[in-house]
């Protein structure tokens, strides 16, 4: 289906935040006009100060989504893919990011929920710690013993409290592993993992927190987990807190709080903006995204910790 149609007529500027969701945080003045625009400041000292942008010019890198194959040709099937799944979400996002929408709908949260998934699985932080754990894969069988025939003597690892069996008869294959390669295995990684991770988010307790005035911002990286009690953690720990900006009056909170009412919507409190926005700004890879004045944010977030916010 894909490859029907030519290369040439493709964007080759893929975003992994979708344009769709930016246009809700652009300013007051922009929002819902043919040039929206957002506020983007940067945690990076050798950024320039806040600047205002087109949504276009935010999240986006040349062929994130499209890996080569052996032959040299774009593969498109992921980018159509996201592309079906943003068309779907579009639609039902006013509601989503401004209204009521009953959270214990199925198809809501299942929508939600594949979303949610893929704006973790889909970022290039993502792609980068593909070829981050490659290097320490390799590194892990250069210092192993060796079998002898030479291999490694490996025969499992854990990860993430999972033991997986290790094949090393593709070890030397594995070990010339390119930027193709990699690209590759990280548009292999998002259609192979947002099922799973959405399955997991679908068995958390949500509520929806809400603000009748713009308060939430979102970045680069606009999922956020943490823990109370643990530093290392991932989407299937016990405990483990997600949140998601809807929008600027609108921020999904996924917990394992279920002694507490499920599918619920709860005001904002002024003194909580700071706190959500501290942790979305934390997780965040480079840039804070928000239609309101930047040093307002900064405000409120550096009043919840003084020292260490910026």
């Amino acid at each position: 289906m894909s490859t029907e149609k030519n290369d040439c007529s493709r964007s080759k500027h893929q975003h992994w935040v979708p344009q769709f969701y930016l246009r809700y945080f652009a300013t007051p003045q922009s929002r819902g006009t043919k040039a929206p625009q957002v506020w983007i400041f940067s945690k990076h000292d050798e950024d320039r100060d806040e600047q205002l942008t087109h949504v276009r010019n935010v999240c986006g890198k040349r062929y994130l989504y499209t890996p080569a194959d052996a032959d040299g040709q774009r593969k498109w099937d992921l980018d159509d893919s996201l592309g079906n799944v943003e068309t779907l979400l579009a639609q039902r996002w006013p509601e989503l990011a401004e209204g009521h929408v009953p959270l214990q709908d199925e198809g809501v949260r299942k929508g939600l929920a594949l979303f949610v998934a893929l704006m973790h699985l889909r970022n290039p932080a993502v792609r980068e710690e593909v070829e981050r754990i490659h290097g320490q894969i390799l590194a892990l069988y250069e210092n192993a013993s060796r079998r002898g025939d030479g291999t490694p003597d490996i025969q499992e690892v854990e990860i993430n409290g999972q033991v997986l069996e290790v094949d090393t008869s593709g070890l030397d294959d594995y070990r010339s592993w390119g930027r193709d390669d990699h690209d590759r295995f990280f548009a292999h990684l998002i259609q192979s993992e947002t099922g799973r991770i959405a399955k997991m988010l679908l068995s958390k307790r949500w509520s929806v927190v809400c603000s009748y005035e713009d308060a939430f911002i979102t970045t680069d990286k606009p999922v956020s987990l943490h823990h109370l009690e643990r530093e290392k953690f991932g989407f299937g720990t016990p405990g483990v807190i997600l949140t998601f900006p809807l929008g600027p009056k609108r921020i999904l909170v996924m917990d394992d709080m279920y002694h507490e009412p499920a599918n619920q919507y709860y005001p904002l409190k002024d003194a909580n903006a700071g706190s959500f926005n501290l942790t979305t700004w934390r997780n965040g890879s480079r840039f804070m995204i928000t239609g309101r004045p930047v040093h307002e944010v900064l405000g409120e977030i550096i009043s919840i910790e003084p020292e260490q916010s910026v």
